[in-house]
């Protein structure tokens, strides 16, 4: 008898299911059928309020038709929907971690003030160099990030923004894709930067002591 009213419950959900559905179709067909049967009020015709009436107009049935294609193909094809979705879903998982220019900054300092910590005869030797580095460029003004949505990248310029030497507005003395590599400094990536803190894994640590 249980099984006879899970079973009979189960098939309720699904008539409800199906019901659900169905109303939301019916809905968007009379949404449709109103949007299709509007018109431009006759003092308006002939007006841009009526071209831009009509663009919008057809603007909805537009994305109206990609969207129930995109939901048909789904339906035919739901394995390579699940893999786009995942993609499409990992992708802005990515963007919205993706770190910027102010996080990092916060990271070198909260490194900068640790080392500072630590006596100059322990301090790990590439992180100061690193830290050293870092400083360095920030007061010349040449740090720049790059952002590609889901990774960023900070890398060095020559000049500072300011500086206006023929050298500095030069268009074909600017950095070049080709040698793009050997500027960048750090990789942010899942709210992560990746090679200030490989530099800082052991920054009081001085392997020449031991």
């Amino acid at each position: 008898m249980w099984f006879r009213n899970v079973r009979f419950a189960s098939s309720l959900s699904r008539n409800s299911n199906t019901s659900n559905i169905e109303a939301l179709k019916q809905k968007r067909t009379e949404l449709l059928a109103r949007l299709e049967a509007l018109e431009v009020p006759e003092k308006y015709k002939g007006t841009i309020w009526e071209k831009w009436a009509k663009y919008w107009k057809n603007l909805v049935i537009d994305y109206k038709e990609m969207i129930v294609d995109t939901g048909r193909t789904m339906r035919q094809r739901p394995v390579r929907s699940g893999i786009y979705l995942s993609l499409l879903g990992a992708s802005y998982y990515c963007a919205v971690r993706n770190p910027d220019e102010r996080d990092f900054i916060e990271r070198f300092r909260h490194y900068g003030n640790e080392l500072s910590l630590v006596h100059p005869a322990s301090q790990n030797p590439e992180a100061t160099r690193h830290i050293q580095f870092l400083q360095r460029c920030y007061n010349e003004g040449i740090v720049r990030r790059l952002s590609l949505g889901v990774v960023s990248f900070i890398w060095v310029d020559n000049y500072d923004r300011a500086v206006a030497v023929y050298k500095a507005i030069c268009p074909y003395l600017q950095p070049r894709y080709m040698t793009f590599h050997e500027r960048v400094v750090d990789i942010g990536f899942n709210n992560r930067w990746w090679l200030l803190e490989r530099k800082m894994e052991d920054y009081d640590v001085n392997e020449e002591n031991l």
